[in-house]
């Protein structure tokens, strides 16, 4: 057995293959390498589950998945815009000639390595040495993280940045990310710009984009990202921000479409289906919505980027079809959510509003009143926000369609 490093043997890693075959070998060169346990997964919204609620010190991951449409990238990129996946984590891609240039591409940003299949162990044991690394090298910054002194982390990857030292372009992305969250636009767009100088990568022109409009600057964002766009088409991440530029210049028109965009190069991408879908909903695109909204459900209901809101969006459609039993389905999800998180007066306001929707479908209009009048109580409550006054215009829009009178009713 050939040990990478001496820590190698408290290590947890994670396989993800659709191939039984695939998943063993990659499953025994890794315990040959001394990891000390190996979990294995056949299916990709299976992994990304096990991802969001433990953590790995290295992934193995393929990129293509027979029989679904997300990929390994998808999985990567998805869970590391949400940052469901520490930056300590090495996750390595592995992949087939046919998409070797993307993931190579890939490798530049997000990836900690990729293998050309067909590949050795000792190509492996590399990889991963190589990915372990520079982990140790930036060991101060991974440490800042997780005790969230993100003040502290972003300063220690400036510096990285400016002095040039080891893996300055891998430090100075984490850093421009942690400027954002800081708010400090203006420093962010300075790094950003900085790294486009010295190496033109997408991600840097996007974090540019990101910056201005972080800042106020749509039209700024809107030109870069225009660009961007126009040189890479089939960057995902650009169609994002567009979108939010779009919404913010009142263009929502225009920005379902390119949320459409987005949702059909990324078609395994669970928040964006989700977005489009809701979108689709206020623009009163009903089957587009309903087929998008009930995609995620199928998708990724257990998943923590699950947005219950779908569950209401779809109570709607499914009340205007006056369809009891996808409505009764929608009740009963929002339900089960309920008893995982019972403090949520969020989720207690879904809740209200499907179950006075069911009350409208089976004609006990009484009932239904009540549960509505229970709702407007609450718009002077500080967390009653546009999504809660949304959902309750909606039910009573519904409710002054079925010939009762609401002119007792008072805000």
């Amino acid at each position: 057995m050939m040990m990478l490093d001496k820590e190698i043997a408290t290590a947890s890693a994670l396989v993800i293959d659709s191939n039984p075959t695939s998943r063993s070998v990659m499953s025994a060169q890794l315990r040959d390498l001394g990891v000390g346990l190996v979990k294995q997964v056949g299916r990709v919204t299976e992994a990304r589950l096990i991802l969001e609620h433990k953590q790995y010190e290295i992934v193995l991951c393929d990129y293509h998945f027979d029989g679904v449409e997300m990929s390994g990238q998808d999985l990567l990129d998805e869970l590391r815009r949400e940052q469901l996946l520490p930056y300590s984590t090495v996750f390595v891609m592995v992949t087939g000639e046919a998409t070797y240039a993307k993931v190579a591409e890939a490798a530049e940003a997000a990836l900690d390595g990729y293998l050309l299949k067909p590949y050795s162990a000792t190509s492996l044991a590399d990889r991963l040495t190589q990915a372990r690394h520079r982990k140790k090298v930036l060991k101060d910054i991974f440490e800042a993280l997780e005790k969230q002194d993100f003040e502290l982390a972003s300063n220690l990857c400036v510096r990285r940045f400016e002095a040039r030292d080891q893996y300055w372009l891998y430090a100075a992305r984490i850093g421009a990310e942690l400027l954002l969250r800081l708010d400090r636009h203006g420093e962010a767009r300075k790094l950003y710009d900085a790294v486009v100088e010295a190496r033109t990568v997408p991600w840097a022109r996007l974090g540019v984009a990101r910056a201005h409009l972080a800042a106020g600057d749509t039209v700024a964002a809107r030109r870069t990202l225009e660009t961007l766009i126009g040189d890479i088409p089939g960057h995902a991440d650009s169609y994002d921000v567009m979108g939010r530029v779009q919404m913010e210049q009142g263009e929502i028109g225009s920005a379902l479409e390119t949320y459409r965009l987005a949702a059909q190069l990324t078609p395994g991408c669970l928040l964006r289906q989700q977005h489009c879908g809701t979108l689709a909903f206020y623009m009163g695109h009903k089957e587009e919505a309903l087929k998008m909204l009930e995609r995620t459900v199928s998708a990724g209901l257990k998943s923590k980027l699950f947005d219950m809101l779908t569950m209401v969006l779809i109570a709607l459609l499914r009340f205007d079809n006056k369809d009891s039993k996808g409505l009764l389905y929608a009740h009963e999800t929002v339900r089960r959510a309920i008893e995982n998180d019972a403090d949520s007066r969020r989720l207690r306001r879904f809740e209200k509003v499907i179950a006075a929707m069911r009350l409208l479908l089976d004609r006990k209009l009484g009932d239904a009143l009540e549960l509505a009048r229970e709702l407007a109580k609450e718009v002077t409550l500080e967390d009653f926000d546009i999504e809660a006054a949304s959902n309750l215009v909606a039910l009573w829009t519904r409710l002054s369609q079925q010939e009762i009178s609401l002119t007792r009713w008072r805000a």
